[in-house]
């Protein structure tokens, strides 16, 4: 069964790449109907590399280095590919290359608060 993604959910930012780095495309998300506020649904397939620039809103994945992004109008999800030298220290365990992908290469990210009900009322009012 394919993963099928709500249209509001299918890339919710979480994070925001530190810097560069290679990656590789996994798959992408395509609309499951003619509407934009239609499920998106999840294809797999190899996509190539890709060159990941700083600063980049991303929303990470679960678990393992994958992450989704927007690129060229679409949502593609992406794999890290780690440099020679993070794959020769943590070897093959995967949560130690997470925690090396989230520590060095990504940031925290959060959308600023929306106004919340009190203060929209308030504004209402005020016009």
């Amino acid at each position: 069964m394919a993963l099928r993604v709500d249209a509001r959910d299918v890339l919710d930012p979480n994070a925001r790449t530190r810097r560069s780095f290679a990656g590789r495309i996994v798959g992408r998300f395509r609309r499951g109907g003619p509407n934009a506020w239609d499920d998106y649904v999840y294809e797999a397939e190899e996509g190539g590399p890709v060159d990941v620039l700083p600063g980049l809103p991303i929303q990470l994945e679960p678990r393992g280095v994958e992450f989704r992004l927007r690129r060229r109008g679409q949502v593609v999800r992406v794999a890290w590919q780690p440099p020679p030298e993070v794959l020769a220290e943590v070897g093959s365990d995967a949560r130690a290359l997470r925690r090396r992908f989230l520590d060095g290469w990504v940031e925290g990210f959060a959308e600023e608060a929306g106004q919340g009900p009190a203060a929209m009322i308030v504004r209402k009012l005020r016009e």
